[in-house]
């Protein structure tokens, strides 16, 4: 009889798969018993605080430190003395100049010029102010050129390098002091202007002879007189250069303003002509404008400048040139109009802006009215060049021709051989100043025959005349008789031509001195 064995409670592990690996028991954690901090709430409520506190505190600061920049704004307005500690913190400031400086007598400050080998110039009385000291006690302004003496040169060796602002001290007992005596407000270094900007004007663009960027000095100074502007006092300061057989005239044009005792340059300028500017109403309203003359031979050219105001305290104005830049306007013929005259065809571009002031005074305003106004001043000096009597038929045509006369210049151009052959010379030299008229014109008005003549003409002396008439071929609204009417023109060109056609037996009937038979049109 076998021995019997009991059976075990204990369950066997499963058999694993073969090919797979053991899975390991899952262990399990034991939860934790630690309960969770909460001094990290009060914490967080907290920086809560101090940030809500902090911006509270910077936005107090800064109103309050708004209301203290716009209160000081308003003392230094109305009384620059009255806030003299600004002086420490904004150098230059026109607060209390004591402490940095003393009183002289003008005998004083003539000898200590003479020690640094500089020499006081005439004085320019200013006119009467109130006192930097207290604001209010009546004293005297005056300017003090002064020069140095180059020993480079040969005539007006005497150059400016500085100007000085000088205003008198408050009378004192005359016990104390028998000669007056000044405080100096400003110390203005004069350096002269760039010899590349003072022959601009008469240098080419393809030129090699730009000029230099050595200053030429300045040598004169003066007031000018009389401008009918209220507020201020302005200066010129100019000199003069010498350029083969021109004297050119450049300088800069200063400003003073006396509330402030503030001097500054408002403008550079240089004038082909050696003229000074000067000052002239040209656009009206009882306000002058400044004038810089640039014209070089028969060809006007006028800067004029307009004052206008600008946010500086102590030098509230500057000056402003009138443009003739395309503008916003609704009306193309403006555009139109402005694009002639910044071509110079300053007579055709003055007749349609008057036409079209007059059709559409709607969409005129003061801008325009401006740069019309400059349009004319130019149309002037062309109009009078045109009108004058030349010696040279050549001259003649070009005074027409600058002054958009398309079919008086032709006139003049078929009226005898000499003036075709000297118009020949003409055309061939042009270096655009007939050539950008020509094709402004175009593109203002391509079916003017007159104008397509002219083009055709400087084509065929610059190249020759079959380009000009393929050209001509390709223009709009050409016929074949208006061809035949320029290629008449074209045949002048000819060194070898001759006017052959027999002088007219009826005097009543003379025959046309052009193929092409001028109108009164004033359009371009």
């Amino acid at each position: 009889m076998g021995t019997h064995f009991p059976k075990s409670s204990r369950r066997s592990p499963p058999t694993q798969p073969r090919g797979t690996l053991p899975v390991k028991p899952a262990i399990r954690v034991k939860p934790s018993h630690h309960k969770p901090s909460i001094a990290a709430a009060p914490k967080s409520f907290q920086q809560k605080i101090l940030q809500i506190t902090s911006a509270i505190a910077i936005l107090l600061l800064a109103g309050t430190g708004t209301v203290g920049l716009i209160w000081l704004s308003c003392r230094l307005i109305v009384n620059p003395q009255a806030v003299t500690w600004v002086n420490e913190w904004l150098p230059g400031w026109s607060g209390d100049r004591r402490q940095d400086n003393h009183t002289q007598t003008l005998q004083e400050i003539r000898a200590e010029l003479r020690q640094r080998g500089q020499l006081a110039g005439e004085l320019l009385l200013l006119g009467k102010n109130q006192s930097f000291v207290d604001g209010k006690t009546p004293v005297t302004d005056i300017l003090l050129p002064v020069l140095e003496t180059s020993a480079s040169c040969y005539a007006n060796c005497d150059r400016l390098v500085e100007l000085r602002i000088y205003q008198s001290a408050p009378a004192l007992p005359k016990s104390i002091s028998a000669e007056e005596t000044y405080y100096q407000v400003q110390q203005f270094p004069v350096s002269g202007v760039e010899e590349t900007f003072a022959i601009a004007p008469l240098v080419d663009a393809t030129s090699s002879n730009q000029g230099s960027s050595r200053m030429l000095p300045l040598t004169h100074l003066n007031r000018f007189e009389d401008t009918g502007l209220k507020q201020g006092i302005w200066f010129n300061l100019s000199g003069h250069r010498v350029r083969g057989n021109e004297t050119i005239a450049y300088g800069q044009v200063l400003y003073y303003h006396p509330q402030h005792q503030h001097l500054s340059v408002k403008l550079t300028w240089t004038s082909p002509t050696g003229e000074i500017p000067g000052w002239k109403e040209v656009t009206g309203g009882n306000m002058p404008e400044l004038i810089v003359n640039q014209t070089i031979g028969m060809e006007p050219q006028f800067d004029v400048y307009q004052v206008r105001p600008q946010r500086f305290i102590q030098s509230p104005v500057q000056l402003e040139p009138i443009s003739l830049a395309a503008t916003a306007s609704v009306n193309p013929q403006v555009e139109s109009a402005l694009l002639l005259a910044r071509n110079r065809l300053w007579s055709t571009s003055l007749a349609w802006l008057k036409g079209v002031k007059q059709r559409s005074p709607h969409t005129w305003n003061a801008a325009t009215q401006a740069q019309m106004d400059l349009i004319q001043w130019h149309a002037q000096a062309t109009a009078t060049q045109a009108d004058g009597s030349w010696a040279s038929p050549s001259q003649q045509v070009l005074a027409n021709l600058l002054d958009g006369r398309w079919e008086r210049a032709i006139t003049v151009f078929a009226s005898s051989v000499e003036a075709s052959q000297e118009t020949v010379g003409l055309l061939k030299t042009d270096q655009g100043r007939v050539k950008n008229r020509i094709e402004a014109a175009l593109r203002v008005n391509p079916h003017k025959l007159e104008i397509k003549a002219w083009s055709a003409l400087l084509m065929a002396a610059q190249q020759n005349p079959n380009a000009a008439i393929g050209w001509l071929q390709k223009q709009p609204q050409t016929k074949p008789q208006d061809i035949t009417q320029i290629r008449a023109l074209l045949q002048r060109l000819d060194p070898q031509f001759s006017d052959l056609q027999p002088a007219p037996t009826d005097r009543r009937e003379p025959r046309p001195s052009s193929p092409i038979v001028p109108t009164a049109s004033t359009s371009p």
